[in-house]
């Protein structure tokens, strides 16, 4: 099976009010190097409303070239937002795959897991994971928010900094991905 890490990161946690700044995938194992795409990569939309709207169709053609996704969090945020954003852009959402709910912060809790956290800055430091995550502050999402929203007429270093934020978390999802791996017991189409 054909699997990428996803990851997004949006200016809010609701899509209606929020858009996507960047959004990353990283073939499963080795099998490719990661790549964020982000605003500036892929062009702006034409409104406030959908500026990610070119931005979430070029995410949508890149994951659909895998069989699944595996995520952090993916089954209750990434992936309805970014379907959300694509209907948002006037697209059908992503295609139902395989492995669609390879959500690895299901299975570091819900029954699973009784470590005190299932966020994935403390599931990669208790499991001694040797890459470290970005520390970062509700205000640099927000800056990195008004950069989009002035089209970037005024800096990008806020938006730069999230964009790195969002590769560094691609890793550490993979690499989080391999001890709890055992924990997966059924891949299925949702």
């Amino acid at each position: 099976m054909n699997l990428a890490v996803v990851d997004i990161e949006t200016t809010e946690l609701r899509s209606d009010k929020g858009f996507i700044l960047c959004g990353g995938i990283r073939p499963l194992n080795g099998g490719g190097k990661s790549r964020v795409l982000g605003l500036l990569d892929v062009g702006l939309g034409p409104t406030r409303y959908r500026i990610d709207a070119v931005l979430v169709l070029a995410l949508k053609a890149e994951m659909e070239r895998f069989d699944g996704w595996i995520t952090w969090n993916g089954l209750l945020f990434d992936l309805p937002f970014i379907d959300d954003r694509l209907l948002i852009a006037g697209s059908p959402p992503l295609e139902k795959r395989f492995a669609r709910g390879l959500d690895m912060m299901w299975h570091a809790r819900t029954g699973k897991s009784r470590l005190s956290s299932s966020r994935l800055d403390w599931v990669a430091k208790a499991l001694k994971c040797p890459i470290k995550k970005t520390d970062l502050d509700l205000v640099m999402w927000k800056d990195a928010e008004a950069e989009a929203i002035q089209r970037f007429k005024h800096g990008r270093s806020a938006y730069a900094t999230i964009v790195k934020h969002c590769g560094v978390d691609l890793e550490v999802t993979e690499w989080v991905y391999h001890p709890l791996k055992p924990r997966i017991q059924m891949i299925s189409k949702r």
